[in-house]
């Protein structure tokens, strides 16, 4: 049984490395192309290629700097990012302190398109007063990820009616729900891995903590707070439980279709009730 079980695993390895190798070779071929047009793209023209970690040894990007400006954007994040929301707030004619901005980020993330919009929301609706945190939580729709630390925000202090609040929520807003359970998982991982960190380094600061477990500065901070309102075998009762549930659903006891989510918003609300009990 073993022996079928890791052989099933080293196919199912083998078969995602050949799909990973046939995706490579077609982007190769692509960008390869793309090279040889390079020289064709005429000189009044802003040619914008989006890519998180450009790869500066290849050809493709040797040639790109040989033929022309090239201005690299990389996202704003931290202190950066938070000056931009100020200057982008007071261009609206409104206020916002750094607490705030920094709030505002945690729930939109880098996107600075959306951030944008929510500011422009924002200032519209405060009419020139500062933005303050409870104005953010009125207006703004915090993302898939915000989301769910608030609603494990909410299991910390043994609030279910949050909790369940903040799990509508995702609903209402459409989001698949199997993608919000495995995010619930992930902070539940993420408050383990944590938990392992400050029993290691109990005298670890926000800015270490953040750095270590690649996180937010604000969800860092929030996190560590989060961590004293649970016992290491509380969250791994709540993570074996979680585990209960994910087994479920790839065994379909947990059926989930595009149309109908109602046996896994049953589940997590189950787990809800039972965490906060």
């Amino acid at each position: 049984m073993c022996v079928c079980s890791f052989q099933c695993a080293v196919h199912l390895t083998t078969r995602q490395t050949e799909e990973a190798s046939k995706k490579d070779e077609k982007r190769d071929e692509a960008l390869k192309k793309l090279e040889s047009d390079l020289a064709d793209v005429p000189e009044t023209s802003v040619v914008v290629f989006v890519q998180s970690q450009p790869d500066k040894r290849r050809s493709f990007y040797k040639k790109l700097i040989a033929l022309a400006e090239v201005k690299e954007f990389e996202p704003l994040s931290g202190q950066a990012l938070y000056a931009w929301i100020k200057k982008r707030v007071q261009e609206k004619g409104a206020r916002i302190d750094a607490s705030s901005a920094e709030y505002l980020s945690s729930l939109t993330g880098q996107n600075l398109w959306r951030l944008s919009q929510e500011i422009e929301k924002l200032a519209a609706y405060i009419e020139g007063q500062t933005i303050s945190n409870q104005v953010i939580d009125k207006l703004v729709v915090p993302t898939l990820e915000a989301n769910v630390f608030h609603l494990t925000d909410a299991l910390g202090i043994k609030d279910r009616r949050k909790a369940i609040h903040h799990l509508h929520r995702s609903l209402v807003a459409g989001e698949n729900l199997r993608q919000v359970f495995y995010m619930i998982v992930r902070q539940f991982r993420l408050l383990l891995q944590g938990s392992g960190y400050k029993n290691s380094n109990p005298n670890t600061n926000s800015t270490a903590f953040a750095a270590s477990l690649k996180l937010h500065p604000f969800v860092a901070r929030n996190t560590m707070a989060q961590l004293k309102n649970f016992n290491k075998s509380e969250l791994k009762s709540a993570y074996e439980r979680l585990l209960d549930i994910d087994l479920d659903l790839k065994t379909s006891r947990i059926r989930v279709t595009t149309d109908n989510q109602d046996e896994l918003a049953l589940a997590i609300e189950r787990f809800i009730v039972n965490f906060c009990s």
